[in-house]
């Protein structure tokens, strides 16, 4: 099985000057943190003018790569970075604040992040990266820098210099011989495009660079790096299924059999997918749920995957309003997760058993859904699958949201895998039109589910019936309309129903941007709902067809009479 692999070699030198402001390293992490955070080279030029910019350039490169890799598995490389530079922005921009001009914290800063097949580019400065590719050398990164006059420039963008910094990303698909160039405007300010480009043709080393650069004149400090694709990760169908199967799917289960540490105790569930069992920890004798995949997709990877991908998921979230899944252990013989067992009702029941539900009740349920929900987005998981089957109910009213088997993950999408999941398109009804239409998931989808799910716990209904199904299309979809909460239920407010119809509006764009909002407008009436003339509660919308009846009767008798005299 081959992975990504790179040759990398760093140089960095003070050159005329008596102390190296440049600073340049990188990263090949081991095991799981190479696969999800990929291999990070990083170099940095501290801004001369200021005094502490040895300490500044520093602290941006070993900082990036010591934090870099703390941040969670989950998240994507962009949203990782930008994380981490904006924490080092924020760590030199509060020194250089606490002292004068001279003493401040500037530098520049550029990333490349090597995972699967794809380079991450970061850049705030004027260092710069290169590509190599096919004899010709094209620069990737923009100088930020101004010029005052045809011999002076000063930075425009910096890590420091306010207290938000402007990132600049882009990705780039990897080749096999790809040749990255780092370098620091001490080498490039005095070696052109085209003497670079002849050097990388050379296969010109860093401390090769370094020294031509010096020779032409550079009076400033000068560091290279040089990063070099050796082999990209190629996995055929039969290797990566082979890694899923290492573990074999335990048969079914029946009462006193032991799995993983676990004693079976009842089977729950049983699907043509998934089983579910009670079971006990022998070591901690607590209770916990037992899921195994179905042995009728042993042989379908893309299933298999997902299965997997549902326990990785579930231990990377941490809310008491997320059903806690367990760690199986290495010693772990089958493939079969645990999860916490909850005694209670799912929210399905509950909505079965409180046809006319308190607009109270129903809140204190959405505030914890809402919990359960931030814990997903804040590790960049999406649950796509958010219904009242996939919510329960504590005895002592606690929720918490079950299931990751839907779940996408933006780390993990950065992957290459010759492996394709089937996409999950949710469940009917619950399902957002761009999620059926264009596999488009983001955070909007999963909002758009939990506005359906209030709108049915306060009617018994959908708000768009079961239009919202598969077999959907763009000419379809333009004639699909919202059904007001009021027509199942007259005693909503009216601003209520306009809060959940904004929620679960059909197009993306017209709904709340955060849950807060909603939240918040289904708390607090909103003047804007409040305006809403073409909402008729049940009781008017009756009274007027009464009225027409009986009009058209009148005028019936009258005709009738006329006939007769």
């Amino acid at each position: 099985m081959k992975r990504l692999k790179l040759s990398i070699q760093s140089y960095s030198v003070a050159g005329v000057k008596d102390e190296n402001q440049d600073a340049c390293a990188y990263h090949i992490p081991t095991a799981q943190l190479f696969e999800h955070k990929g291999i990070t080279a990083v170099i940095a030029d501290g801004v001369s003018a200021c005094e502490r910019a040895k300490e500044a350039s520093n602290s941006c490169v070993n900082g990036f790569l010591s934090d870099y890799y703390a941040t969670p598995d989950s998240w994507s490389t962009e949203h990782s970075a930008n994380k981490v530079i904006s924490a080092l922005n924020n760590l030199l921009y509060s020194q250089s604040a606490r002292t004068d001009k001279v003493s401040s914290m500037l530098s520049t800063l550029s990333v490349l992040v090597f995972k699967s097949n794809i380079a991450h580019l970061f850049h705030v400065g004027d260092s710069r990266i290169y590509q190599y590719r096919d004899g010709v050398l094209r620069q990737l990164t923009k100088d930020h820098v101004m010029g005052v006059n045809s011999k002076e420039t000063f930075l425009s963008r910096a890590v420091g210099f306010d207290l938000h910094v402007c990132v600049d990303y882009r990705t780039i698909n990897l080749q096999l011989g790809d040749r990255f160039l780092m370098t620091t405007d001490g080498v490039h300010n005095y070696l052109n495009q085209a003497s670079l480009e002849r050097l990388m043709s050379k296969q010109a080393t860093a401390d090769g660079l370094v020294d031509v650069a010096i020779a032409s004149g550079s009076d400033d400090n000068l560091s290279a790096l040089i990063c070099e694709v050796e082999q990209l990760p190629e996995k055929n169908l039969d290797e990566a299924f082979d890694e899923l199967v290492q573990k074999p799917i335990p048969p079914d289960l029946e009462s006193g059999m032991k799995i993983n540490n676990f004693e079976v105790e009842s089977l729950l569930h049983c699907s043509s997918r998934t089983q579910i069992y009670l079971a006990t920890d022998i070591q901690t004798k607590q209770q916990v749920i037992l899921k195994t995949p179905s042995v009728n997709y042993e042989d379908d990877p893309a299933y298999l995957k997902r299965f997997v991908y549902e326990q990785w998921a579930g231990q990377r979230i941490h809310s008491p309003y997320v059903v806690k899944i367990h760690s199986s252990g290495e010693d772990a013989q089958f493939l079969a997760y645990a999860m916490e067992y909850v005694k209670g009702e799912t929210l399905r029941q509950w909505i079965e058993s409180n046809p006319n539900p308190s607009l109270g009740a129903v809140i204190r349920i959405v505030k914890q859904i809402i919990k359960g929900l931030r814990a997903f987005h804040r590790q960049e998981m999406l649950h796509c699958d958010l219904k009242p089957e996939n919510i329960i109910i504590s005895t002592i009213g606690e929720v918490k949201i079950i299931d990751f088997g839907s779940t996408r993950i933006a780390g993990v999408a950065e992957l290459s895998s010759p492996i394709l999941s089937l996409n999950n398109q949710g469940t009917q009804g619950y399902t957002a039109p761009e999620v059926i239409l264009d596999d488009e998931v983001s955070q909007e989808s999963d909002r758009f589910s939990l506005a359906v799910i209030v709108y049915e716990m306060l009617s018994g209904h959908l708000p768009y019936q079961n239009k919202l199904n598969k077999h959907l299309n763009k000419k379809k979809l333009s004639k699909v309309c919202y059904q007001s909460l009021l027509e199942h239920n007259a005693h909503i407010p009216i601003w209520v129903d306009g809060a959940i119809r904004r929620a679960c509006h059909l197009s993306k764009e017209n709904r709340y941007e955060t849950l807060s909002e909603f939240l918040y407008d289904l708390e607090h009436p909103n003047s804007q709902f409040l305006k809403v003339a073409q909402v008729k509660k049940p009781g008017f919308v009756l009274k007027k067809y009464r009225l027409l009846i009986a009009l058209s009767f009148a005028l019936n008798i009258f005709m009738l009479l006329m006939l007769v005299s």
